[in-house]
């Protein structure tokens, strides 16, 4: 008996849950590969040392450089519990300021956290 008679009469008599099967099945295989691929992203020290855009989540500056979100967000004067999803160009937007000086901004709360860190 091969293996191929019992899926062809699964297949044949349980089409729907097949199908559903294959789609869990995709669905899990391109969900485990993108956290192996994010993991190793941001585990790659070339990666941490990005220069900031636009495009970049508060999110995403706190966790390449280490800094907790909360932390970052209150030293530039933003809602802690609301700002980790915000665009840095819609920070800028908001505050009517360029990215450069939001930079700046973000890198002196950068050297505060480590001065605070040195200190203990």
């Amino acid at each position: 008996m091969s293996l191929k008679n019992p899926v062809r009469a699964f297949w044949q008599r349980h089409r729907a849950l097949s199908i559903a099967f294959l789609a869990a099945l995709i669905l899990t295989l391109a969900f485990a590969l993108k956290t192996v691929l994010a993991v190793y992203y941001w585990h790659n020290p070339a990666h941490r040392q990005l220069e900031l855009k636009g495009w970049m989540t508060l999110g995403q500056v706190a966790m390449v450089h280490d800094i907790p979100v909360h932390e970052l967000a209150g030293a530039l004067g933003l809602d802690p519990e609301n700002s980790r999803r915000l665009p840095l160009w819609q920070i800028t937007r908001e505050r009517g300021e360029t990215l450069e000086e939001l930079e700046d901004q973000i890198a002196e709360a950068l050297d505060d956290h480590e001065r605070a860190g040195d200190d203990e």
